[in-house]
């Protein structure tokens, strides 16, 4: 894998002008030669495909909630103290995600309200507080609630686990692995999470853990006795003395009392305890049943590591080829035609009922005839012809990208090397991220009023590449593309998001 870096690397640099002095405008820009003297083209890949220079950095600025936030707030809400409970949610979220999103690796980050921790206390005291995860043996958060921001804390262990986990609003978790084992700390703990107390219509009712998987890489821990392969994402709480895992993407297997189950996208599985015991938990091993919506429907999606959109319960599955379009329409525009066995999430239903608006395991959404499906659902709460926007992060952390190539990052008119270079930005530039390719790992971009596309390995951004919109409106590269893998894991046009982005 390193010397797919180093390779994708020198090709990187090909692909670059020469020149290193910074300028403001790209009027200026646009007469100067490209200093790339061959056309390098880094083909997508079957294979999910590392973008080394998309990395976490940690934002400098805290940002409070932008208009078209508070728009989208009064949208979803009908009285004025609903509203104002909304406004005081999204600026919560916002805060907090430029607090921790993109923090370091090995470290829990504090978000929100104080968390009470120990050995010592008050380590997670202040928001945006960081601290080791080996420093700690447990830790609380506390409820949402309208006063503080409550609890919102990312903990990070890719190096050692492949794991990025956030702790929403209540919840309490101890880690379980002995000093001698040969288990990573915190790869295994128990948890306990309570019911919120911001009675605010937008807010989780619960508490909840989101683990998630590094995006084609599998991540093994245990939670409550149960061992977890998490390919994917998955949501943990507890009611009562029951664990409840939801999983909401990709797949996960469990494993409990000697036996392996698998649980797709849109499943639930409970296991009981005895009350106040959540070390291993009683009785036997049951099947997976669709989730319970209500309790996952309200978390804040943006602010995961990789935001998921929450399915609706359930999953479909292609039986033969099945075309997936832009809209719920037998003339709109053809994306792929999918193959037969893949097993697809469902984000919503048309109006007419006859349309599904489907989630493939790479990430890829669209609308699918749901005659042509075999189908495990639910009911499906979500109805609409026009295609919602996918989950982006609040704020600036949504669209803004800086140039990381030191010789600075060329601007073209369509997302290729194939195509005509229209300026070079220099390195440190700050540009507006607008659109992906279909076809290729590039964003269009806006730079002072100047829009063309970049090469995504000239960026680092915050921002979650794979949720911009597509832009099918692109000229075709003159050469072949390679085949889309629609599986998790897979992926085509855009960059392996396996940062967290």
């Amino acid at each position: 894998m390193r010397i797919r870096f180093a390779i994708l690397i020198l090709l990187s640099l090909a692909t670059v002008a020469c020149r290193s002095q910074r300028e403001t405008a790209l009027d200026d820009l646009v007469a100067l030669p490209s200093a790339t003297i061959e056309i390098v083209y880094v083909t997508p890949t079957s294979a999910p495909t590392r973008v080394p220079t998309l990395v976490r950095i940690q934002p400098t600025a805290i940002p409070t909630a932008t208009p078209t936030m508070i728009d989208r707030a009064s949208s979803q809400v009908g009285d004025g103290s609903k509203l104002d409970c909304m406004d005081t949610l999204l600026r919560a979220y916002t805060e907090a995600g430029n607090r921790c999103l993109g923090g370091p690796s090995g470290h829990f980050c504090n978000g929100g309200g104080p968390a009470n921790t120990a050995p010592a206390e008050n380590l997670l005291k202040d928001p945006g507080a960081v601290i080791e995860a080996a420093a700690l043996d447990a830790l609380r958060s506390l409820a949402l609630d309208n006063a503080a921001g409550g609890g919102l804390i990312w903990l990070r262990l890719e190096e050692n686990i492949l794991m990025d986990a956030l702790l929403i609003g209540q919840v309490s978790i101890q880690n379980a692995v002995l000093p001698d084992s040969d288990f990573a700390k915190w790869q295994s703990f128990t948890l306990e999470s309570g019911a919120s107390e911001w009675h605010c219509d937008g807010a989780p009712e619960t508490g909840v853990m989101v683990i998630q998987g590094l995006y084609g890489q599998t991540s093994r821990v245990v939670v409550n006795g149960v061992s977890l392969r998490i390919d994917g994402t998955v949501i943990v709480l507890t009611q009562d003395s029951t664990t409840k895992f939801i999983a909401i993407e990709g797949q996960v297997r469990l494993l409990a009392f000697g036996q392996f189950i698998n649980m797709n996208a849109g499943e639930q599985l409970n296991f009981s305890y005895a009350p106040g015991d959540w070390r291993k938990p009683e009785g036997s091993i049951a099947s997976p049943s669709l989730f319970e919506y209500n309790l996952v429907k309200d978390l804040p999606i943006v602010l995961f590591d990789r935001p998921v959109p929450i399915p609706q319960p359930g999953y479909v599955q292609t039986q033969g080829g099945v075309n997936m379009r832009i809209a719920p329409d037998i003339e709109a525009q053809l994306l792929f035609q999918v193959p037969a066995g893949e097993t697809m999430s469902v984000l919503g239903i048309s109006a007419n009922r006859e349309w599904l608006h489907i989630r493939l395991g790479n990430g890829e959404t669209g609308w699918m005839s749901a005659g042509l499906l075999a189908k495990n659902l639910g009911e499906i709460k979500q109805v609409y012809d026009v295609t919602p926007p996918p989950p982006q992060r609040y704020g600036e952390l949504g669209s803004r990208a800086f140039v990381n190539v030191a010789a600075g990052g060329n601007l073209r008119e369509a997302p290729d090397t194939a195509f005509r270079v229209k300026g070079t930005l220099p390195y440190g530039t700050q540009v507006t991220l607008l659109a992906r390719s279909p076809y290729s790992p590039w964003v269009r971009v806006d730079f002072g009023g100047e829009v063309g596309w970049m090469a995504l390995f000239t960026l680092r951004s915050e921002s979650v590449i794979a949720s911009l919109p597509i832009d099918y409106n692109v000229p075709l590269p003159p050469r072949p593309t390679a085949t889309p893998v629609f599986s998790y894991g897979g992926g085509h046009a855009y960059p392996d998001p396996s940062t967290g982005y």
